[in-house]
């Protein structure tokens, strides 16, 4: 299975805030699970400018490829979606904004608007009491990465 490259973002808001998509299995609607704006490169894309047109494309905020943060890591993850086993390398970057997300402004695509449930900000305190599933698993330390103003010299592997 050849894997599939692709960019996420941790978006910040100005109350350190974490922005998050609720998703679900299409074929297995009770399959439900959070995780950070992003999705895979097109061809002859760095990480950065993937990262940039996802966030404009699945929240409307626009930014440059050079505003990210980061690289903050990597995830290397074989995962099952609609009935199929996707292997997808990511690389994490991160964006702070004190603009309102406009939803509106988004272009997503057919299976986004099918899959995609809700998108919600959510604080340090509510993600430690959560039992919902949250991807990915270390995105405290990535948040801490940001709020501390740290960038590592080389990209962390997380899970």
């Amino acid at each position: 299975m050849k894997p599939r490259k692709a960019s996420r973002v941790v978006l910040l808001n100005e109350r350190d805030e974490v922005l998050l998509i609720r998703a679900q299995d299409l074929l297995m609607p009770t399959h439900q699970w959070w995780m950070t704006c992003g999705g895979g490169s097109e061809m002859g894309e760095t990480p950065a400018q993937t990262a940039a047109r996802e966030v404009a494309e699945e929240t409307g905020l626009e930014c440059e490829p050079a505003e990210l943060i980061g690289p903050l890591a990597t995830r290397d993850e074989i995962f099952e979606f609609t009935e199929r086993s996707l292997h997808q390398i990511e690389t994490y970057f991160a964006f702070r904004t004190s603009e309102d997300i406009e939803l509106e402004d988004a272009v997503w695509t057919d299976i986004e608007k099918r899959s995609l449930l809700e998108f919600r900000w959510w604080s340090r305190t509510e993600l430690m009491a959560t039992t919902e599933t949250i991807y990915p698993k270390n995105l405290l330390s990535l948040m801490d990465l940001v709020t501390a103003g740290s960038v590592p010299e080389n990209p962390l592997v997380i899970d």
